[in-house]
C-alpha cells in the first residue's frame, strides 16, 4: 500500500505489478528484470528523487534490492535505510556497495558520507547492541567484505588492463578480509586504500 505522503508515478503502478527487484540509483547500468530507478538517468524506468522521503513506491513490496555507489550521494543515510526496510519484505535482500573511506573515490565532491566496513552495523540491533538503532530499520548482516579493486564487471571487463589488476588483486582482498578491523585501522593506506565495501543484508521485520 502507497503512503498518503507518497506522490504517484506515471505508470508505476504497471511497473511494480512487474517487478519485484529494485536497482536503487541504476545510473547508466540498467539491469534486466529490475525495477531501474533514478532522478538523472535516460535509461531508468521510473524517475525518483531519494532524497525525498517518503518514495513513492509500496511498502512490503521488493523481494531484493541492488544499489552500487549510490547512498553516498545521499543527504540522509538513517532515512534512506529506513525507506529500504520500509519498502522491502519481510526477509529480503538486500546489496549494498558503496566507496571505502579509504578510496580514491572519495576525491569526488558529490560522495557526501564515508563508509567502513563497520557501517552498517549502525542498522542492525543485532550487531551493534552497544549503540542504539537511530530509526526503525533493522537488518541482518549476511556478509561484509572489502574489495581493493572495484565489483563492477561491466566496468572491468570493458579494459584489459583493468581484468589484470582485477585478478591480481584477489589474494590481497583475501588478506584484507582475513582481518577487517586490522585493515583499516593499521595498514589500508599502505596498499593505497581499498576501493569499496560491500553488504549482503536482510530484513528483520514482521508484518502488522
Amino acid at each position: 500500500m502507497m503512503s498518503k505522503n507518497q506522490p504517484e508515478i506515471n505508470g508505476a503502478k504497471s511497473l511494480l505489478k512487474k517487478y519485484n527487484k529494485l536497482n536503487l540509483g541504476c545510473g547508466n547500468r540498467p539491469i534486466e528484470n529490475y525495477l531501474n530507478a533514478d532522478l538523472y538517468s535516460e535509461k531508468s524506468d521510473i524517475k525518483i528523487d531519494f532524497d525525498k522521503t517518503p518514495w513513492p513506491l509500496p511498502s512490503n513490496h521488493f523481494e531484493y534490492v541492488y544499489s552500487y555507489h549510490v547512498i553516498e550521494h545521499l543527504k540522509d543515510t538513517q532515512a534512506v535505510m529506513d525507506e529500504l526496510w520500509r519498502i522491502c519484505k519481510p526477509n529480503a535482500r538486500l546489496h549494498i556497495i558503496l566507496p571505502h573511506f579509504s578510496s580514491i573515490a572519495m576525491a569526488s565532491p558529490f560522495h557526501l558520507k564515508n563508509f567502513n566496513s563497520q557501517s552498517m552495523q549502525y542498522f542492525s540491533i543485532d550487531d551493534h547492541p552497544y549503540d542504539p538503532n537511530y530509526g526503525k530499520a533493522n537488518f541482518k548482516i549476511l556478509k561484509t567484505r572489502i574489495n581493493w579493486y572495484g565489483y563492477d564487471r561491466q566496468y572491468i571487463n570493458d579494459r584489459l588492463h583493468r581484468k589484470i589488476i582485477y585478478y591480481l588483486s584477489k589474494p590481497l582482498d583475501f588478506l584484507i578480509n582475513l582481518n577487517r578491523n586490522f585493515f583499516e585501522r593499521i595498514w589500508c593506506y599502505w596498499v593505497g586504500g581499498a576501493f569499496e565495501v560491500e553488504w549482503e543484508l536482510e530484513v528483520v521485520k514482521k508484518l502488522q
